[in-house]
């Protein structure tokens, strides 16, 4: 199984980065589909993320400790927003850039769980945009994979008893009666998302 997927992580960052960089101040607030973050939060969780080495990611985790109630849910949220609100939008911008052209020359972490990590929040922050991105087919498919196997029990039961066909990117998955989508809306209906159609 290859497990080296940096030149689809960049490739997304860099169609992310593009969004972004046209974007207004009152887009950068839009709520993303993550239910805390704004598309200005959802990037400063990527760029800390899929950015940093673990150690880094520790070390700027740590203060937050501090936290009345310190769950792992609620210091990625508090880090994420810092990360945001910390760098101006032309920043994030560039740090998504620099983070593509490292992973692109084989420096950082290109496996699975930065794949999931970079595909499943660009979507988050492109889907209530309006402006979609094209990640690699095999590289949507493996992710929608994934979010198979940790969805909620009712969406694994549709693939159960459905085949959800992502039409854009020639993959399918489950079995029985198709129902048609994109691979980004796909990928997002199986991680708790509510696009299937987009």
């Amino acid at each position: 199984m290859r497990r080296d997927f940096g030149e689809q992580i960049a490739d997304t960052l860099e169609q992310l980065a593009g969004v972004l960089e046209s974007l207004d101040a009152d887009e950068w607030g839009t709520q993303s589909l993550c239910d805390r973050w704004s598309v200005r939060d959802a990037a400063g969780h990527i760029v800390w993320r899929v950015g940093n080495s673990f150690p880094e990611m520790a070390r700027t985790a740590l203060p937050m400790l501090t936290l009345t109630r310190p769950s792992l849910d609620a210091i990625t949220d508090a880090v994420s927003r810092q990360e945001g609100e910390a760098s101006n939008p032309e920043d994030l911008v560039r740090r998504l850039r620099r983070i593509a052209a490292l992973r692109l020359a084989g420096i950082g972490r290109t496996g699975m769980n930065d794949l999931v990590e970079t595909v499943v929040h660009s979507y988050d922050i492109v889907q209530p945009l309006g402006t979609p991105i094209t990640v690699d087919p095999d590289a949507s498919r493996r992710v929608a994979l994934r979010g198979l196997l940790m969805a909620s029990a009712d969406r694994r039961a549709v693939v159960a008893t459905h085949t959800l066909w992502a039409s854009d990117a020639g993959w399918a998955i489950g079995r029985g009666s198709i129902i048609e989508g994109s691979a980004q809306g796909i990928v997002l209906y199986l991680f708790g998302r509510e696009p299937l159609h987009s």
